[in-house]
């Protein structure tokens, strides 16, 4: 089995591998190269939204990540506009777009990863065997399946989430040290925050975990696009 974690990043996509035989990550920056990499793999946890509704404002799955990680992270989880807005490039007309068939506009932080959401949509209408490999999934919700004290972690972005990040994925498996520590040095910070190798990290961690503990998700069962494309969020 070969498992993987991604996260998109500023230059791309952040793809770290924590198999038992091997421990790296490689800085995905087209389509093709990120097409390729998950043709290679078995399972891919992936930190973006997978499956798009016609018509309602928010899906079911992001509804549940909410409430499970509770009011002070819910603003991490951003809710994907309708797969029509994807067919304009203005903010305005897109919004325009969802809201008259949900009833919402479209939050500036959606916006700004909707290309990769298109990115990964049209990977999949593609190549629909991807369906069976690239499973959407969310860092926070990882982090607090990681974080068995119980207390909550500061935010991802100040010194202090980074820490408590970064002790809680060195103690789980000691090469997320190593591959931290090589990223940070080949990346400049203009391609990659201390998060995205945070979120990569973890994503891997807890994919490489699926060949040996079920994974499940939010909702059970998944529910499914106008695609048949899962809507569901990852996690073992």
């Amino acid at each position: 089995m070969k498992t993987a974690g991604i996260d998109g990043c500023r230059a791309g996509w952040l793809a770290v591998t924590l198999d038992r035989s091997l421990a790296a990550w490689q800085l995905l920056q087209t389509p093709t190269e990120l097409a390729a990499y998950a043709a290679a793999k078995n399972t891919v946890f992936i930190d973006i939204p997978i499956g798009l509704s016609e018509t309602e404002p928010v899906r079911k799955c992001d509804q549940l990540l909410r409430l499970v990680l509770g009011r002070a992270y819910a603003s991490s989880v951003f809710s994907p506009p309708v797969r029509a807005a994807f067919l304009v490039n203005d903010y305005t007309a897109a919004c325009d777009i969802n809201e008259t068939r949900t009833g919402k506009r479209i939050t500036k932080q959606a916006w700004n990863i909707m290309p990769k959401i298109r990115q990964v949509d049209e990977l999949i209408a593609e190549q629909p065997a991807l369906r069976q490999v690239l499973h959407e999934s969310h860092p926070e919700l990882l982090f607090k399946k990681l974080n068995r004290a119980g207390e909550p972690l500061p935010k991802k972005k100040t010194p202090e989430g980074v820490e408590r990040r970064q002790k809680l994925l060195f103690s789980a498996d000691p090469r997320t040290e190593e591959l931290f520590t090589k990223m940070r040095e080949g990346l400049k910070k203009s391609q990659a925050k201390d998060d995205d190798l945070l979120d990569a990290l973890v994503l891997a961690l807890m994919a490489a975990q699926s060949p040996y503990r079920p994974v499940r998700t939010l909702p059970l069962p998944p529910e499914t696009d106008n695609r048949g494309i899962p809507m569901a969020i990852h996690f073992v």
